[in-house]
């Protein structure tokens, strides 16, 4: 790999996976968890968990979002189109979590702790089957981007 895509494929491998990581673990623990719970039970938990992940997850996949984009810019051929494919599926993540997924998250974060919204078993099977989706979308971002990465040109001379 060039020396110049070096730095960027370290940072988009390294918040990808953080990012997909934290995917990952919603959909494998807290989802099925949540699936189990009174809605009392879920808008307690689901609240104190949006509370934690949802500064960190959304730029998470900015800086993934970026470093992926910096990486195309810099190389060619099937290492620029596969981390371009990544860098769409994050965009449609980024998009349709804004469209779809935060407006449920507000409706528990920004109510007392216990509170339950009104429709708030909709909202919670809505949720689980978005984040289900965006899970699978955000593991075969990862896998462009490793791709690109794995088949960037190497550096004259090396």
């Amino acid at each position: 790999m060039a020396s110049s895509l070096r730095p960027f494929a370290i940072i988009m491998l390294v918040a990808g996976g953080l990012f997909t990581g934290g995917l990952v673990w919603y959909a494998w623990e807290r989802v099925w968890i949540w699936r189990r719970l009174s809605l009392e039970q879920f808008a307690v938990d689901f609240r104190r968990s949006v509370l934690r992940a949802d500064p960190a997850m959304p730029i998470l996949l900015v800086v993934c979002g970026a470093a992926g984009g910096m990486f195309a810019s810099l190389t060619e051929g099937g290492a620029r189109t596969l981390a371009l494919l990544g860098v769409g599926l994050l965009a449609v993540i980024l998009v349709s979590s804004i469209m779809l997924a935060e407006p449920i998250n507000s409706q528990f974060r920004r109510r007392a702790e216990g509170a339950i919204p009104p429709d708030a078993e909709r909202l919670r099977s809505v949720w689980r089957r978005f984040h289900l989706v965006r899970t699978g979308l955000g593991l075969a971002a990862l896998a462009c981007l490793v791709a690109a990465a794995t088949y960037a040109p190497a550096a004259r001379g090396t």
